[in-house]
């Protein structure tokens, strides 16, 4: 009787990556050549030159347009708080993002994350958005260049910038 030794394992971890490289490659020649571009540049794709986020335009939906002050507020708060540290913390390597998704396209599974500085851009398009809704509404509006330095997580974000003047509003009719 032959037992297993150590060669049986080694030339298992071989195959087993082996398999996950052609996968990883078998994930890349199933998307098009402008799919596959866009993956390997993801930062060039959304980003300008100096890497700041492209900007990106947000519209409110009717749903946000109807949204009082303090629901805006709240929405805003939490997104700072999830977006505030974004250029301080080590971003994935372009391989990385490449080899989730052609994995991802190969065997399912998600895209996310496979372009933060996309997502950095659409939500601070969503913040600037709702911040002109609150000054639009005349409610207390957010710094939000001094908001999004990084900062300890438990600094509660706060809309500090006073609206101009308050809203037109109907005259009553009786």
């Amino acid at each position: 009787m032959r037992r297993r030794g150590f060669d049986t394992v080694a030339v298992t971890s071989a195959a087993a990556g082996a398999l996950i490289a052609q996968l990883g490659l078998a994930g890349c020649a199933a998307t098009n050549s402008e799919t596959t571009a866009s993956l390997l540049t993801p930062v060039a794709a959304s980003s300008t030159a100096n890497g700041a986020p492209k900007s990106v335009n947000y519209v409110l939906s009717d749903k946000e347009k109807d949204m009082e002050c303090k629901q805006l507020t709240g929405r805003m708060q939490i997104r700072i708080l999830e977006i505030r540290d974004y250029n301080e913390r080590t971003q994935t390597s372009n391989l990385a993002r490449a080899l989730q998704s052609g994995v991802s396209s190969v065997a399912g599974g998600t895209q996310h994350g496979t372009d933060p500085s996309g997502a950095y851009a659409k939500d601070r398009a969503m913040l600037d958005a709702y911040n002109a809704q609150l000054l639009a509404k005349g409610c207390k509006a957010f710094d939000l260049e001094s908001q999004l330095t990084p900062q300890d997580v438990r600094v509660t974000p706060t809309a500090t910038i006073k609206p101009a003047g308050k809203p037109a509003t109907a005259p009553k009719t009786n």
